[in-house]
């Protein structure tokens, strides 16, 4: 599994910005939260402003705009992990963390929280449904969430509770107001203000300036937080016994809105389909342990992937697929230490955190658990499911000194432990080749968007010449251009950015640079033409298609000097997808060639099936045709074919003299090679 199919099972969004503030990858829950996006195309190289600045239904929610994409840009650029909640377009909510990376990127997350914001909604209606003054302040006694009476108390002394504020500064501004009677002493603010005491509930009578008693009740969370209700006790103050009365109601109410903060203060930090800690979590628990300066113990990750999950939820449904994940996660949290940090990232991915073990401990752990789950049958609507697990497992220390490059460690880990079979343990080693060539991918999707966004991406042409050795046209080869000036062929980089799925942007890049070049020589009446490889499966991809048609129909007339080679005929399931446009591009005028003809046992019945109007041969073939009496034998085959199906040939990779008599010799009249011309640019060549 590559890092784009691991990302894509995460339930959070999730991307990646280097250093330059570029996307780097992202998954699909990404799009899923700013559909909005999705009009951009590929996102894939746009710096963060430009995908911020996108207008979308997000603004409708806010009252400036343009001063919320100020605040946006500046809470990215701090990057500092404290979570902030933004609108989403849908109604809903998004809980935004993001952090920095070693090299100077950025790892951003976004956790749908739409359901925690209706509960928050909830308590809030629920309080200000009371007459009672309600507050919560987080354990540094910065405000959390207020009820309407409340605000309304503090507003008569021209004090607005803001969340994030500190509740002790807005009593020092009331009472410089004159909320408070006179002679109120500093201790008993300080009180008010919820300033740590011996006791865990306190309660504090004060007098307000317009001779308005309060009662205000506190009560000490196990997180921290503080719950405090101020009730209007004047009456009680004059009758002892309804004072009573109103104490028992004060009590009730606060238990009721304590167990609702508590709800609210867990929900933000657990899964809420296994109730197990979430990645959020995870990574501060995390972040507490590498915080610890003095006897810091090992800590390792193992992050854990159920292997074809998704045959599960095919067979039983995603509902029962639920419950089977809740059966795991229970499981999970018997067959570990009580001290072991059980964490759902998202999907099938679970996490599981082991502090003051030494790796061979940590490979047990892990193995054990894996064995244990192996022969662990998990029964669901009738069927009996034995699950496998692939397990990546990643210490702190050196580039791994973060909550976050630990997960991407363990991540990559279980990737190749996927990718080597699933059903195993991959310990994290940057000097494993396997693991070293998955972080190759990842280097070469940054190089290969960098090109695109940059434009250093290269249309070098190599002339394709007839008897008399004179330029019938040129065929179009890409190069990639690194920023130190070095130039990679595509045998670098291609294969790559096949793995990573993004010859589609490359295929389009070619496109709409050789249809440009096309149109050049059409305006200046030249007869020649540009010849351009497109892979089979991008000419069998609808979006393609319809994105090249649109392409020709801007340059009208460009057909007549332009020519389409098919290659990696092999790479889709049946040469029926693609026939209908073949048939289309020739209506217009495009010619139509079957290239590397003879590289595959299958090259013959390609040309039976394929619409084309010539062939080109393999250069492996033109290389061994003096030597190798079985590619001579090919090459005159390839010619007697041509010839009886009035088909145009044409030889590549003729680089000697010898090859070339021997070429004419047996009858082909067209050629391209080293012999001839030498690849160079665009310009150099066209003039």
């Amino acid at each position: 599994m590559d890092v784009h199919s691991a990302l894509d099972f995460l339930s959070d969004g999730f991307a990646l910005f280097d250093a330059d503030d570029r996307l780097v990858v992202h998954n699909a829950r990404f799009i899923e939260l700013f559909p909005f996006l999705s009009a951009l195309g590929d996102l894939e190289g746009l710096n963060f402003f430009a995908l911020a600045s996108v207008p979308c239904g997000e603004w409708s929610r806010v009252s400036d705009p343009d001063a919320y994409v100020v605040e946006r840009m500046r809470r990215h650029h701090l990057a500092d992990g404290e979570p902030f909640d933004i609108p989403l377009e849908t109604g809903g909510w998004a809980r935004v963390r993001e952090r920095r990376t070693p090299t100077g990127g950025i790892v951003s997350t976004w956790t749908d929280i739409s359901e925690l914001k209706e509960v928050e909604q909830k308590l809030r209606d629920a309080i200000n449904g009371i007459g009672e003054g309600f507050i919560l302040l987080d354990p540094d006694g910065r405000i959390i969430l207020t009820n309407a009476s409340m605000g309304r108390l503090f507003a008569s002394a021209g004090v607005a509770l803001k969340a994030g504020e500190r509740f002790e500064d807005a009593i020092a501004a009331a009472q410089q107001a004159g909320l408070f009677a006179p002679g109120t002493n500093g201790d008993m603010l300080g009180l008010l203000a919820g300033r740590p005491g011996p006791d865990a509930e306190r309660r504090v009578e004060i007098a307000l300036g317009n001779g308005i008693w309060l009662l205000a009740g506190h009560r000490r969370m196990e997180d921290g937080c503080l719950v405090a209700i101020w009730t209007d006790v004047t009456a009680q103050k004059r009758r002892e016994q309804e004072l009573i009365d109103a104490r028992s109601q004060v009590e009730e109410q606060a238990a009721a809105l304590t167990e609702f903060a508590r709800l609210v203060s867990r929900q933000a930090r657990s899964d809420a389909l296994t109730g197990l800690p979430n990645r959020f979590a995870l990574e501060e628990r995390i972040d507490q342990l590498l915080a610890e300066e003095e006897d810091q113990p090992e800590i390792w990750l193992g992050f854990i992937d159920i292997d074809h999950f998704k045959t599960v939820n095919d067979l039983v449904g995603h509902a029962a697929g639920d419950r089977l994940l809740v059966d795991f996660a229970l499981f999970l949290r018997s067959r570990l230490r009580t001290d072991d940090l059980i964490a759902r990232i998202g999907g099938d991915s679970f996490a599981v955190l082991l502090v003051g073990v030494d790796e061979s401990e940590a490979q047990r752990i892990v193995t054990r658990l894996a064995t244990a789950t192996r022969s662990h049958p998990f029964l669901i609507n009738g069927h009996s499911f034995a699950l496998n697990l692939s397990i990546g497992l990643a210490r702190t220390g050196g580039p791994t000194s973060s909550a976050s490059a630990l997960l991407v460690c363990a991540d990559t880990a279980c990737c190749v432990a996927k990718e080597s079979g699933r059903d195993r343990v991959q310990l994290y080693d940057a000097g494993d080749p396997k693991v070293s060539d998955t972080n190759e991918r990842v280097s070469w999707a940054e190089r290969i968007r960098s090109a695109l966004e940059l434009d250093r991406l290269i249309l070098d042409l190599q002339a394709i010449v007839g008897v008399d050795g004179e330029p019938l046209g040129y065929e179009a080869l890409i190069r990639l251009a690194d920023d130190d000036g070095g130039v990679h062929g595509p045998a670098h980089f291609l294969p790559a950015a096949q793995r990573l799925g993004l010859m589609r942007r490359i295929d389009s890049w070619v496109c709409r640079r050789a249809v440009s070049y096309a149109a050049r020589l059409v305006r200046r009446g030249v007869t020649r033409y540009i010849s351009v490889n497109i892979g089979a499966r991008a000419l069998a991809d609808t979006g393609f298609q319809k994105e090249f048609i649109q392409l020709l129909d801007l340059h009208p007339g460009c057909e007549a000097a332009l020519r389409i080679e098919i290659t990696e005929t092999e790479a889709i399931h049946s040469l029926d997808e693609v026939t209908p446009l073949l048939s289309q591009l020739r209506g217009r005028g495009i010619r139509v060639y079957l290239d590397d003809f003879g590289n595959g046992y299958n090259s013959f019945d390609t040309l039976k099936q394929l619409p084309v109007d010539g062939i080109k041969i393999d250069w492996r073939v033109t290389r061994d045709l003096l030597d190798d009496p079985i590619d001579e034998a090919l090459m005159k085959a390839a010619i007697s074919i041509a010839h009886s199906l009035d088909l145009e040939l044409v030889a590549e990779g003729v680089e000697t003299d010898a090859q070339l008599s021997k070429l004419r010799q047996l009858g082909v009249t067209k050629y391209q090679g080293f012999y001839f011309h030498h690849p160079q640019t665009a310009e150099a060549a066209l003039g």
